[in-house]
């Protein structure tokens, strides 16, 4: 993915973290799972990008915009739709876009491991002990629950209108 330097977020965190002057308490198995969802949630912004990509190429979407006109008569409505779904689902001049938004997201998600692959290097850097824990432990640590699926299962014990804002993560 495109790289904005300064203009994104989390660059400071991160240059602080490789400096050495940041840190973060956690057991080195939240670092193992941290990495894997945020890898996971990279993989799945991905697969909706290509959807998006898939919509946008969509040729015939059967709501009328292959209409013949009839004398002074056109679908008008339907082919300005389909133009607009296609460009909001990928290439809106405007950047407003489904695969472009997505693609700030997943920026995010990719600064935010990187974050976290940083701080943990600096500990297993300076610790062998703890780099051959943190090795064993990737190789160890059972697979878990993709974080929405997690999620998904502490908001549905929340009361109120919570559970519903997450009704369709999956």
């Amino acid at each position: 993915m495109a790289d904005d330097g300064d203009q994104r977020p989390l660059t400071g965190l991160i240059n602080a973290a490789k400096a050495g002057n940041l840190s973060v308490r956690m057991d080195l198995d939240k670092f193992v799972y941290l990495d894997r969802d945020c890898t996971f949630f990279k993989n799945q912004i991905q697969q909706i990008q290509r959807t998006m990509q898939d919509v946008s190429r969509q040729s015939h979407w059967g709501v009328g915009e292959d209409h013949v006109p009839n004398g002074g008569r056109d679908l008008v409505s339907a082919k300005t739709m389909v133009e607009r779904w296609r460009s909001k689902a990928a290439g809106a001049k405007d950047g407003n876009s489904v695969h472009t938004i997505l693609d700030s997201h997943w920026q995010t998600v990719d600064d935010f491991q990187t974050l976290f692959r940083t701080i943990r290097e600096q500990i297993t850097a300076h610790d062998q002990a703890q780099a051959a824990k943190y090795k064993q432990l990737e190789a160890s640590l059972p697979q878990q629950a993709p974080a929405p699926e997690r999620l998904a299962t502490i908001t549905q014990a929340l009361p109120g209108a919570i559970p519903q804002l997450f009704q369709n993560v999956k």
